[in-house]
């Protein structure tokens, strides 16, 4: 019997809480510092993340002091934590590294292989590249029977290593970064290039801004994340010029915050119009906002 040409893809959401924190990083002597005020704030995260399918944390908020906690929530609460960075000694200097937790696992640690001039200057030169090749991509399984494809690139990473020939459904990038553009450019050309989602979570920091973006959004999308102040209405296009109707969600929320949205990787291309005469869902659904 034959079968029709057009086969609607349903609808499949996962819930994604992302973090925004001042740095850890103390410089005499140079460490992360997880303190009690730091503490807090993490336990913040995850008491208001409960019911995630992952959590991104930014970089440099990472000890071996968290590792026990992250994987019992991870346990507990059959989610992914992306923890931001951390710290792993060798020798004098250091690589850094994304810890990746997932459900009843062993630690994934996603190396950080092209160290910034800025972290080169902070570290005084003890941040040092990582010279091996780097694992990313997770197979995540949601609701038991739906696997979702995720890679993890740190910063810089995401800028310069080729991206794999598999599509991931979502790319996830801890930041350390003052200046996003080149983030923006390179997110924009991904995700309309495969069709999926990319979302990063930078340090707070002298309002330094978290990066966001999924392959379409109308126009009315848009105008209510602008309103929302969850993204500003207009971005450059690439041209020089700002565009009213360029789709990145682009995190515009400043300060230390905990945002929480829905992303719908069964469909994440969505109608130019809200249009429909058949059931459908947004490829983003903002949650919730939550200060820290």
């Amino acid at each position: 019997m034959g079968k029709f040409p057009y086969q609607p893809n349903p609808d499949v959401f996962v819930q994604v809480s992302i973090c925004s924190v001042n740095t850890f990083l103390d410089f005499h002597p140079f460490n992360i510092n997880l303190n009690a005020a730091n503490r807090h704030k993490i336990d913040s995260v995850l008491l208001n993340s409960v019911g995630s399918n992952f959590i991104l944390f930014p970089e440099y908020t990472y000890t071996e002091e968290l590792r026990e906690l992250y994987q019992n929530y991870s346990n507990q609460n059959n989610c992914i934590i992306i923890g931001g960075s951390g710290l792993e000694s060798n020798g004098a200097n250091f690589y850094a590294y994304a810890p990746v937790f997932t459900p009843n696992q062993e630690l994934i640690k996603v190396y950080k292989r092209r160290i910034t001039h800025v972290e080169t200057i902070l570290s005084e030169s003890r941040i040092i590249d990582y010279p091996n090749k780097v694992p990313r991509q997770i197979k995540v399984a949601i609701n038991n029977d739906i696997d979702v494809l995720v890679s993890v690139y740190v910063c810089y990473d995401f800028l310069v290593e080729g991206k794999t020939e598999v599509r991931d459904d979502i790319i996830f990038v801890p930041q350390f970064e003052p200046s996003p553009q080149q983030f923006i450019t390179e997110g924009d050309k991904i995700s309309k290039g495969w069709d999926n989602f990319v979302l990063g979570a930078n340090n707070s920091n002298d309002n330094q801004r978290s990066i966001g973006f999924v392959p379409t959004l109308n126009s009315q999308s848009i105008n209510r994340l602008a309103l929302r102040h969850w993204r500003d209405k207009r971005y450059p296009s690439g041209k020089g010029k700002l565009d009213s109707h360029h789709h990145t969600i682009s995190f515009d929320i400043t300060g230390e915050k905990l945002i929480t949205f829905q992303l719908n990787v069964g469909n994440p291309v969505t109608k130019g119009s809200t249009l429909s005469f058949v059931s459908s869902q947004p490829n983003f659904k903002p949650i919730a906002e939550f200060a820290l």
